[in-house]
Protein backbone atom coordinates (compact mmCIF):
# COMPACT_ATOMS: atom_id res chain seq x y z
CA UNK A 1 0.00 0.00 0.00
CA UNK A 2 1.21 3.58 -0.29
CA UNK A 3 3.76 4.56 2.26
CA UNK A 4 0.71 7.44 3.44
CA UNK A 5 -1.62 4.57 4.79
CA UNK A 6 -1.27 2.87 8.29
CA UNK A 7 -3.78 1.71 10.93
CA UNK A 8 -3.35 2.29 14.66
CA UNK A 9 -5.80 0.74 17.33
CA UNK A 10 -6.93 2.47 20.57
CA UNK A 11 -8.17 0.09 23.20
CA UNK A 12 -9.43 1.34 27.25
CA UNK A 13 -6.46 1.01 29.52
CA UNK A 14 -7.76 -1.20 31.69
CA UNK A 15 -10.82 -3.90 31.01
CA UNK A 16 -11.31 -7.55 32.45
CA UNK A 17 -12.32 -10.72 30.93
CA UNK A 18 -16.44 -10.47 29.65
CA UNK A 19 -16.04 -6.84 29.04
CA UNK A 20 -17.80 -5.39 26.45
CA UNK A 21 -15.16 -2.73 24.95
CA UNK A 22 -14.76 0.57 22.16
CA UNK A 23 -12.31 -0.49 19.89
CA UNK A 24 -11.21 2.57 17.25
CA UNK A 25 -9.36 1.93 14.44
CA UNK A 26 -8.00 5.32 12.90
CA UNK A 27 -7.34 4.54 9.21
CA UNK A 28 -5.17 7.33 7.53
CA UNK A 29 -5.63 6.87 3.24
CA UNK A 30 -7.23 9.24 1.21
CA UNK A 31 -10.60 8.55 -0.90
CA UNK A 32 -11.35 10.04 -3.97
CA UNK A 33 -13.21 9.61 -7.02
CA UNK A 34 -10.59 11.34 -9.06
CA UNK A 35 -13.69 12.99 -10.40
CA UNK A 36 -13.68 16.90 -11.50
CA UNK A 37 -16.61 18.98 -12.17
CA UNK A 38 -16.46 21.25 -15.52
CA UNK A 39 -18.59 23.99 -15.44
CA UNK A 40 -18.47 24.41 -19.01
CA UNK A 41 -19.73 21.05 -19.93
CA UNK A 42 -22.60 21.00 -22.61
CA UNK A 43 -24.33 18.10 -22.07
CA UNK A 44 -25.18 16.51 -17.87
CA UNK A 45 -22.89 13.21 -19.37
CA UNK A 46 -19.57 15.56 -19.74
CA UNK A 47 -20.55 17.27 -16.38
CA UNK A 48 -17.02 15.47 -14.77
CA UNK A 49 -13.63 14.07 -16.47
CA UNK A 50 -11.34 11.90 -14.48
CA UNK A 51 -8.93 14.03 -13.24
CA UNK A 52 -6.73 11.28 -11.58
CA UNK A 53 -6.95 7.93 -10.48
CA UNK A 54 -9.58 6.86 -7.83
CA UNK A 55 -7.99 5.78 -4.72
CA UNK A 56 -10.29 4.50 -1.61
CA UNK A 57 -10.60 1.90 1.20
CA UNK A 58 -12.38 -1.19 -0.25
CA UNK A 59 -12.87 -3.56 2.87
CA UNK A 60 -11.65 -3.44 6.53
CA UNK A 61 -11.93 -6.98 8.75
CA UNK A 62 -11.41 -7.65 12.21
CA UNK A 63 -9.90 -10.59 14.01
CA UNK A 64 -10.12 -11.63 17.18
CA UNK A 65 -8.04 -14.58 17.63
CA UNK A 66 -7.78 -16.80 14.52
CA UNK A 67 -11.91 -15.51 14.18
CA UNK A 68 -13.24 -13.10 11.96
CA UNK A 69 -15.41 -10.67 14.21
CA UNK A 70 -16.40 -8.62 12.02
CA UNK A 71 -15.93 -6.49 8.35
CA UNK A 72 -17.06 -3.34 7.09
CA UNK A 73 -17.36 -2.84 3.31
CA UNK A 74 -16.76 0.67 2.10
CA UNK A 75 -17.03 2.44 -0.96
CA UNK A 76 -15.22 6.48 -2.76
CA UNK A 77 -17.48 8.11 -0.11
CA UNK A 78 -15.87 6.93 2.83
CA UNK A 79 -13.98 10.23 4.51
CA UNK A 80 -10.26 10.78 4.25
CA UNK A 81 -8.89 9.35 7.02
CA UNK A 82 -11.62 7.26 8.66
CA UNK A 83 -12.05 6.68 12.38
CA UNK A 84 -14.13 3.31 12.68
CA UNK A 85 -15.68 2.54 15.87
CA UNK A 86 -16.97 -1.13 16.75
CA UNK A 87 -17.59 -2.77 20.46
CA UNK A 88 -15.93 -6.06 21.06
CA UNK A 89 -16.72 -8.75 23.82
CA UNK A 90 -12.77 -9.67 25.18
CA UNK A 91 -13.48 -13.24 26.58
CA UNK A 92 -10.28 -14.23 26.19
CA UNK A 93 -6.55 -12.98 25.65
CA UNK A 94 -5.96 -13.21 21.70
CA UNK A 95 -4.55 -11.22 19.52
CA UNK A 96 -6.76 -8.11 17.99
CA UNK A 97 -6.12 -7.57 14.35
CA UNK A 98 -7.40 -5.33 11.74
CA UNK A 99 -6.42 -5.97 7.94
CA UNK A 100 -7.56 -2.98 5.77
CA UNK A 101 -7.52 -3.55 2.14
CA UNK A 102 -7.75 -0.52 -0.42
CA UNK A 103 -9.66 -0.57 -4.15
CA UNK A 104 -6.33 -1.97 -5.62
CA UNK A 105 -6.30 -4.61 -3.15
CA UNK A 106 -2.94 -3.53 -1.20
CA UNK A 107 -3.12 -4.28 2.58
CA UNK A 108 -2.31 -2.75 5.87
CA UNK A 109 -2.87 -3.78 9.22
CA UNK A 110 -2.42 -2.99 12.90
CA UNK A 111 -2.11 -5.85 16.30
CA UNK A 112 -2.86 -5.01 19.47
CA UNK A 113 -2.78 -7.91 22.32
CA UNK A 114 -5.80 -8.33 24.35
CA UNK A 115 -4.39 -8.20 28.10
CA UNK A 116 -6.35 -8.37 31.30
CA UNK A 117 -5.66 -6.28 34.18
Amino acid sequence: MAKNCSVRLRLPRKFKQGDVIDVKAKIKHPSTTGLQFVEEAETPFERFIRAKPAEYIRLVEVFYGDEKVCFFEMNSSTSNDPLLTFKLKVDREAPLRVVVTNHRRETVEATADIRFA
